[in-house]
């Protein structure tokens, strides 16, 4: 019984842990992308900046709409957006 209690505390625990890591690690990604975009506004390539513009658009639409997405496909997500944040801080 003592054991049970232990295991769903320690689940419990690390669970939300890895919730606030998560939580953190995504506002970090949209502070970046929000720094891309000021940096787009000042390129003065349209099509360039279309470009980041969509992907900008499609990134915070994949790290805002999370709700309800197991934590192992967010974090997957997560590392596909600082991927792509990563590709744009090299274009610009």
């Amino acid at each position: 019984m003592r054991r049970d209690f232990y295991f769903f505390a320690g689940g419990f625990i690390a669970g939300i842990v890895l919730s606030i890591y998560l939580y953190r690690k995504q506002k970090k990604l949209l502070k970046k992308i929000s720094s891309l975009e000021e940096k787009a506004k000042e390129i003065s390539k349209r099509r360039v900046k279309e470009t980041i513009d969509e992907i900008a658009k499609l990134l915070r639409k994949l790290t805002s709409s999370s709700k309800g997405v197991p934590l192992d496909e967010k974090e997957h997500i997560l590392k596909k957006v600082e991927e792509k944040i990563k590709k744009l801080e090299k274009i610009i």
